[in-house]
């Protein structure tokens, strides 16, 4: 039996409904941050608005990240070249995550990244994103998508 095909599904429609998932559960307080499907422009362009009503209707802060950190808990193929919108429940939560992003930089242009410093960064993405110890650990064994 193959897997589930969001192949099949309208586009724009599975995008706003992942959208309006998330902004709920970042509303609610489950999560601090979540995140919208990898978007391409296009795509981007035809959400945007309606994500902003979202969000205003949740009380989530919007931040729209045209490249997203790279970690190893998720395969950087699927968000490479792609824009990622943050549901976020506060500014102080898209800020971490900018800080977060701007130190991998910096470890990056001082070649100073090692796999533990990588593995820290994915640990703390997972935080922010409210993921367990127990998956965060899986994450690093197994990458999603």
């Amino acid at each position: 039996m193959a897997g589930f095909d969001i192949g099949k599904l309208d586009r724009r429609s599975y995008n706003l409904g992942m959208i309006y998932a998330f902004s709920e559960v970042v509303g609610s307080g489950v999560k601090r941050l979540g995140l919208s499907p990898p978007l391409t422009e296009e795509e981007y362009e035809n959400v945007i608005d309606d994500t902003r009503l979202i969000a205003d209707e949740y009380g989530v802060t919007l931040h729209t990240d045209r490249d997203f950190l790279e970690t190893l808990l998720f395969n950087p193929e699927y968000t490479r070249g792609k824009i990622v919108i943050h549901l976020a429940d506060s500014r102080e939560t898209l800020d971490e995550y900018l800080r977060l992003k701007e130190r991998k930089k910096r470890l990056e242009e001082s070649g100073e990244l090692t796999r533990t410093k990588e593995e820290e960064i994915a640990r703390c993405l997972g935080a922010l994103l409210s993921y367990s110890e127990e998956t965060v650990e899986r994450l690093l064994e197994k990458p999603r998508f």
